[in-house]
């Protein structure tokens, strides 16, 4: 089978630390580029890329199968529709777009380019996540009734700092900590309680100077009009990310999210099962990525799953402002 080839759009901590991991196990990063060409030639030096690019259209000229959108959410649909105009498949890092309506546009493209587009909501296809996901469609809630999210810590990066830009609205899109973790946790409650609405929403600015908010509390409906309360904030140096559904047969929770544990309540009975995380976040969801463009089907986080949670964080910033 014919290796498949990634080009990688950012340079930045998440493309160093795990992306271009996860690309180069699920096949072959062929190029990178970046508007500072001097970052993007150390970057491929450092991580064995044999090409970096001086221009997007450098980059996109190359023999690649699909690309690798890791940039500040402000240029997601500009670069993404780029590539796919180009007929390469694209994988871009969330949220998916700055508005509902890039999201759109981007969706348009994928299907008039007939090319997959993904959305790196990589926790959907962690191996705990996915057996949550088949305990519910086991029964194990029964009907869902009510479901608790709420993540904190401590974000207060300097004025210097390269991942700055998630306090900054023009780049970030907004909303603080919702935009940045809060849309992980709304994205898995979609793939495992299906589709909800905001039905109230307040942002906080009680600690941190920046521009964007530093905490955020919402109330959400599922389609069974079971509530869902959710809160994600930047302003607390304690630490909690918990995620817990109750249902009319029994209660799935799980705490921290990102560890291996996983809490299984059926009526009174409980069940602690381990299930570690994978050593690298991002590869399962990239080699299912390259799964989906192989067999033309359906990426585990597709582009109308991605839009789905968008228009949640659009909803959210309409009611809190």
């Amino acid at each position: 089978m014919k290796t498949f080839r990634w080009g990688l759009i950012g340079y930045g901590d998440l493309a160093h630390r795990r992306v271009a991991s996860a690309l180069k196990q699920s096949g072959a990063l062929a190029a990178v580029w970046g508007r500072n060409p001097t970052r993007a030639e150390k970057f491929a030096r450092e991580h064995g890329i044999p090409n970096f690019c001086s221009s997007l259209d450098d980059l996109i000229a190359f023999d690649l199968d699909a690309v690798y959108v890791c940039t500040p959410t402000s240029s997601h649909a500009e670069y993404a529709i780029k590539a796919m105009e180009s007929h390469k498949h694209v994988l871009v890092e969330k949220p998916m777009a700055s508005s509902i309506e890039e999201c759109h546009a981007m969706l348009q493209s994928a299907k008039k380019h007939n090319v997959q587009l993904g959305v790196a909501y990589y926790r959907r296809a962690y191996p705990k996540m996915l057996r949550v996901r088949e305990l519910i469609a086991e029964g194990v809630l029964g009907i869902p009734v009510w479901a608790n999210i709420a993540a904190h810590s401590w974000y207060a990066p300097s004025a210097d700092d390269p991942k700055h830009w998630r306090v900054e609205k023009n780049q970030s899109g907004g909303a603080g900590a919702l935009s940045d973790i809060g849309v992980h946790r709304l994205d898995l409650l979609d793939f495992w309680l299906g589709e909800s609405q905001v039905t109230h929403s307040d942002f906080t600015h009680l600690i941190h100077k920046y521009e964007v908010e530093d905490g955020s509390s919402m109330t959400l409906r599922l389609n069974n009009g079971a509530p869902v309360h959710a809160y994600f904030s930047w302003n607390s140096k304690t630490w909690m990310d918990r995620f817990e559904m109750v249902g009319s047969e029994g209660k799935i929770l799980i705490e921290p999210l990102d560890g291996p544990q996983l809490t299984v309540i059926r009526g009174r009975e409980r069940e602690e099962v381990t299930i570690p995380p994978p050593e690298n976040a991002h590869l399962p969801l990239v080699e299912d990525f390259v799964a989906s463009c192989r067999e033309n089907r359906k990426p585990l986080c597709d582009g109308e799953a991605g839009l789905r949670t968008n228009i949640l964080l659009a909803e959210a910033i309409r009611g809190a402002r």
